[in-house]
């Protein structure tokens, strides 16, 4: 029922179409088969219920489609003033900026009020004032869409979002703009919520360190608003980010610590041991913390999950059916799915349904090879082999997990970490025992006396600094994690083929067969990409969407790989190296880049490099030997160094470099030629930008980086008729003091590429620049229009495509 009730919903969002008829005919069809059951055989009536949890999965899964007022708006960017609700606590970034997750309730538009009823996240970049949970407000705010970064391989950020609700983005540029309205409106579950949390988050700012404060948040009243990229990295390397998250874990250990505990608070009295059954009388008791420990956590979509799974559990020991549990899981999941049919695509869902399904899977096979002890056996068993017991238990839950989650952890985070065994083994226990319980009775006991709340969390902080010495410890180990490329969805399936064939092959022909077949389609993929990342004989340039930035790969015949830019953002916060660059490498299953580029050091050039040279590892670095005093452009330095790449200038290229038949040339800044005079400023390093040249098999590419018309003037003079080809990555990103009628005329280019965020402040492309190169008769693609852009060169071949065309609409 339950992979039938999630194929209707994937058929829904990937096959079948959608509309009010089609709605309709599910409707009628569900109904048909209903009426038609009492008169089907036992066989056609069980394929009959099939269908229909088939068609039901398909008819929830439209999911309901309410027209937004603020999605075209946002479409045009406009400017508008919105007054809603404050949702959460704002989540401070930087120090600086603020998002807050707001429901808009009116929109003032040309001094017109319109009621509305949207979700969306407000982005604040000076002086965010102190809002709450519950704070009535209005402000003026320029309305924008959430976009993706149109690679392969990227992640559907638009998706995401809208699973979550949120209709689009705000942007307020000044704080003080912000006028409070007073208490507004909350939903009754929100507002229930929030009361409870309320005095436990004051007790925690009050009491810990901002970085405690963080965690116990994280812990407690799952609140993530405090874990920023340097909290988070040392859970990421030790293969502990689950801990981040209120979900299966933390719910887990909060029923099975209150299980244990009603059975022996019941167990004590000799007369209820007699007259009920404790083990079930327990299972409900447990119910209770559960949901409480639920809510107090803000009923998280994750934690939501959790708690159904494990109330499907303790239902199932209350009926008995304790042993039925797969049964239980598939219970579980269809609740989960008919009441949210979106979870089936959230990355949440999807590790802990499947980590669930590895546990109960391999645990047997793991703890039969160690010969564990049953119930009746461990009662007899002294304290110290009952700890043997223990923690014999805990790695073969570790690895069922870890083994069983290994593709799509590699699908979605491209990580594996090597410690993770270790490093559950040495903190699950502090976390489910120690910081956990004190932290719930610290937040049980706000009401009553703040003073007792004061010393159980003081108490529990004591424990996390000792898991966060663990966690650290297993961190700095050098090996502890490792990236990785990313499976497709071909490889995935091979992946657990393989393990359901292995599980069979003693028992079963037909796996002996799966397991030979399965190999070979394994060893058929590698071979398949080991010639296409190393032996593929054309010239592969592919130019990334990163928004207002370049960023470009290219693979060279014979497997050599060069990054020319890495985009970026001034903004610190996101990493477009690790999140937008890096994935579309690792989906292209490329590990190593030979050469890395940097045209000059401003932002949207240099910042997304850093993450690529510290896990890329390139052979050689290139740039035009500009400086200047940013903290990106020093971290990027110090990555270098430290590694021990070969930093090359222009100078050292002047004659330019063959690399398996492909020329590239450095054409600007020339050391030989006409000298730029400016002043050293930004004009300077736009203006001093290296251009390289690239050719093959006639073909050629020039990238100018944000050369303005005085630069362009210079590399015209020096480089002359060089400077002809057939592909131009539009210089400073289509802006209309650049690519000049005399620079353009020289270069003559059949293809321009314009890399520039859709929307962006500055406006670019400018309309001069797509109109002087239509009037040459230039083919121009937009990147925030078309997506990444591939062009291959080979023998008797030119290609072009684009992602979103590749797509399709």
């Amino acid at each position: 029922m339950l992979v039938s009730f999630a194929g209707g919903i994937l058929a829904v969002h990937k096959i079948l179409p959608l509309g009010h008829g089609f709605i309709l005919a599910l409707f009628f069809s569900i109904a048909i088969c209903l009426v038609a059951i009492p008169f089907l055989s036992p066989r056609i009536r069980f394929y009959s219920i099939i269908l229909i949890f088939f068609l039901t999965g398909a008819l929830l899964g439209q999911g309901k489609r309410h027209p937004s007022r603020l999605i075209p708006l946002a479409n045009l960017h406009k400017s508008v003033v919105i007054e809603g609700t404050v949702l959460d606590p704002p989540k401070i970034i930087d120090g600086k900026r603020a998002k807050i997750n707001l429901r808009a309730q009116e929109l003032i538009l040309k001094g017109d009020a319109v009621p509305i009823d949207e979700d969306i996240v407000v982005t604040v970049y000076s002086h965010t004032p102190g809002l709450e949970a519950g704070d009535k407000i209005r402000f003026p705010a320029r309305l924008r869409p959430f976009k993706n970064f149109n690679n392969p391989g990227n992640y559907n950020y638009e998706e995401a979002m809208r699973l979550k609700g949120l209709t689009c983005s705000a942007s307020v540029s000044d704080g003080r703009r912000i006028v409070p309205m007073g208490p507004g409106h909350l939903p009754f579950l929100r507002g229930l919520i929030e009361a409870i949390q309320k005095p436990v988050r004051d007790l925690f700012k009050e009491q810990l360190n901002a970085r405690n404060f963080a965690l116990f948040r994280a812990l407690i009243l799952g609140e993530r608003h405090g874990l920023n990229p340097v909290l988070r990295e040392p859970f990421n390397k030790t293969g502990l980010g689950h801990m981040l998250a209120v979900s299966g874990l933390h719910i887990g250990l909060v029923a099975w610590a209150a299980f244990f505990l009603f059975k022996w608070v019941l167990s004590r009295s000799y007369r209820l041991a007699l007259e009920i059954d404790l083990r079930k009388m327990s299972a409900f008791l447990t119910a209770f913390p559960v949901i409480g420990y639920t809510l107090l956590a803000g009923f998280q979509v994750s934690s939501q999950r959790a708690m159904i799974m494990i109330l499907a559990f303790l239902g199932s020991l209350i009926l008995g059916r304790e042993r039925e549990v797969w049964s239980t899981l598939a219970l579980a999941g269809l609740i989960i799915l008919f009441l949210d049919p979106n979870a089936l695509f959230s990355i949440s869902f999807q590790l802990s349904f499947m980590a669930v399904i590895g546990i109960l899977w391999l645990i047997p096979l793991i703890l039969d090879k160690f010969h564990y002890p049953d119930n009746s056996q461990q009662v007899r068993m002294s304290i110290l082999n009952r700890l043997l017991a223990y923690f014999t238990g805990l790695v073969a839950v570790t690895v069922s997990a870890m083994v069983f989650l290994l593709p799509i952890t590699c699908y979605y985070f491209h990580r594996i970490s090597l410690v993770s065994i270790p490093a559950n083994l040495t903190t699950v226990p502090i976390l489910g025992m120690w910081v956990i319980p004190l932290g719930l009775l610290s937040a049980i006991t706000v009401p009553f006396s703040s003073t007792v709340a004061s010393f159980f969390l003081h108490l529990g902080a004591w424990g996390l600094n000792k898991m966060m010495a663990i966690i650290e410890f297993w961190s700095h180990i050098p090996w502890s994690s490792i990236w990785t490329v990313t499976p497709n969805i071909f490889e995935i399936f091979l992946f657990y083929s393989f393990i359901l064939c292995i599980f069979f092959f003693k028992h079963r022909k037909w796996a002996k067969i799966g397991v030979a077949l399965i190999a070979t389609l394994i060893l058929s993929d590698v071979a398949y990409w080991v010639y296409q990342v190393r032996f593929n004989r054309d010239l592969e340039v592919t130019f990334l969407d990163v928004g207002q930035g370049n960023a470009a790969l290219i693979s060279f015949p014979g497997g050599k790989k060069m990054i020319i830019d890495g985009g970026g953002f001034s903004s610190g916060s996101f990493d477009v190296g690790k999140m937008v660059v890096a994935p579309y490498l690792w989906h292209k299953k490329i590990s190593q880049i030979d050469y890395m580029v940097l045209s000059h050091p401003q932002t949207d050039h240099m910042n997304g490099l850093r993450f690529i040279a510290k896990v890329f590892r390139p052979k050689e670095f290139w740039y035009n030997g500009d400086e200047v005093e940013t903290e990106a452009f020093r971290d990027l330095m110090a990555i270098i160094e430290a590694g021990k790449i070969k930093t090359l200038l222009p100078s050292d290229l002047r004659d330019g470099i063959e690399i398996n038949g492909v020329r590239v040339n450095i054409l600007h800044p020339d050391p030989d030629g006409k000298p730029l005079i400016l002043e050293k400023d930004g004009k300077w390093l736009n203006n001093n930008s290296l251009v390289l040249k690239i050719a093959y098999r006639g073909k050629t590419f020039l990238f100018p980086g944000d050369l303005e018309i005085p630069g362009e003037e210079v590399l015209v003079s020096n480089a002359g008729e060089m400077v002809k080809s057939d592909i131009l990555l539009s210089p400073h990103h289509g802006s209309k003091t650049s690519s000049s009628k005399e620079f353009l005329e020289m270069v003559r280019p059949g293809i321009c590429i314009i890399s520039s965020r859709e929307g962006n402040p500055t406006n670019f492309p400018h309309q001069t620049v797509l109109d002087r190169l239509r009037d040459m008769g230039c083919r121009v693609i937009r990147i925030s229009r078309s997506g990444a852009v591939e062009i291959i060169v080979g023998k008797d071949r030119f290609k072009v495509r684009t992602f979103l065309e590749e797509k399709g609409p």
